[in-house]
């Protein structure tokens, strides 16, 4: 292992879905990370301790203040190499957190990598994602204000390779929480689905484990350089509304995979058209309805999320990361909600 390697990871919003799957891919990674939880004041680990199911490593933890103040980020992140931010932009009602920080950790001294809050469901470089959901709006902001940052970084004498740098990784929607909490539109209780337009749309889809997975590959030495100031997208799977609902229909069955009495068990659909139902939330967003906005999400992220055409954006094969399997994912989600 490089004596430069990035080896000491502080990661933000590690109790939530996301966060924990990240946290016990750092303490499995064959890399050995130092992983250091920023924890707010106000939390209690105590009650709210990530779950870690790997025994062979364990993680300090640092406090900063509720109101994630430049100072209190600074202390936190000294003696950091990376930071992996996975809590929402707007957690905690302070858009401008985000933008902290991204401050803070540009300001540390060796500091090399901030991996920001990206991630699910749509391409927030888009200007129809900016314009209908805010909240990538916000997310474009961080990334412009880390291009600075890092070009800043870059321009001072002697960085080199070692310079502040920052990645975004893009997933798309996440697969299997998106299952359980019903925000694709399948609802696994009554068996019903929304389908937008003829189904056959494809989007890219990932599984909270497969974008920890891609955040421990980007923080590893052979990827460091390559994954330097960009955008990576990267997936489960890249599927249509209408391939997951067969897959679901497979699982319907005594036993959940698709193989016992009742397998193929069909579902109700709603075949709904896809521009009318983005006009009717946006409507709905605009008389004060704020969960418009998943919908909003949920519609842009089925209909223009494949990131198969993405170009050398897409890096799958950077990152060696495979497809996995979508029977094998639904089956699963299906079982732990019997």
């Amino acid at each position: 292992m490089s004596s430069d390697s990035i080896k000491n990871v502080v990661l933000l919003g590690a109790t939530g879905s996301l966060g924990t799957e990240i946290l016990n891919a750092l303490l499995s990674s064959p890399h050995q990370f130092n992983v250091t939880i920023a924890q707010r004041a106000s939390s209690s680990l105590k009650s709210s301790a990530p779950k870690v199911t790997t025994s062979s490593r364990t993680y300090a933890t640092v406090t900063i203040d509720d109101g994630l103040s430049l100072p209190s980020l600074q202390a936190a992140f000294r003696g950091q190499h990376a930071v992996v931010v996975a809590f929402r932009p707007t957690s905690g009602g302070d858009p401008a957190a985000q933008l902290r920080i991204a401050e803070a950790a540009a300001r540390t001294p060796g500091m090399r990598r901030i991996i920001p809050a990206d991630y699910g469901s749509c391409d927030s470089t888009t200007a129809r994602a900016q314009e209908l959901v805010p909240i990538f709006k916000r997310k474009a902001e961080v990334r412009e204000k880390l291009q600075a940052l890092a070009a800043a970084a870059a321009a001072e004498a002697g960085a080199g390779a070692g310079a502040f740098s920052w990645t975004s990784i893009v997933c798309g929607h996440f697969f299997d929480w998106g299952l359980r909490e019903n925000f694709l539109h399948f609802n696994l209780r009554t068996h019903e689905a929304d389908i937008l337009g003829d189904g056959t749309m494809r989007s890219s889809t990932s599984t909270l484990s497969r974008v920890a997975e891609a955040v421990v590959r980007v923080l590893l030495p052979q990827h460091e350089a390559a994954t330097r100031n960009r955008i990576v997208y990267v997936q489960s799977f890249c599927v249509s509304q209408n391939d997951v609902l067969a897959a679901l229909e497979r699982a319907s069955s005594s036993g959940g995979d698709g193989e016992g009495e009742g397998a193929g068990k069909k579902w109700k659909t709603n075949y709904i058209d896809a521009e009318e139902f983005i006009a009717e939330h946006r409507a709905k967003r605009d008389a004060g309805d704020a969960e418009a906005n998943e919908d909003l999400v949920f519609a842009l992220g089925a209909i223009d999320g494949d990131w198969t055409t993405r170009g050398d954006a897409f890096a799958m094969e950077m990152l060696g990361l495979k497809d996995e399997d979508l029977d094998e994912v639904v089956g699963r989600v299906v079982r732990e909600l019997r």
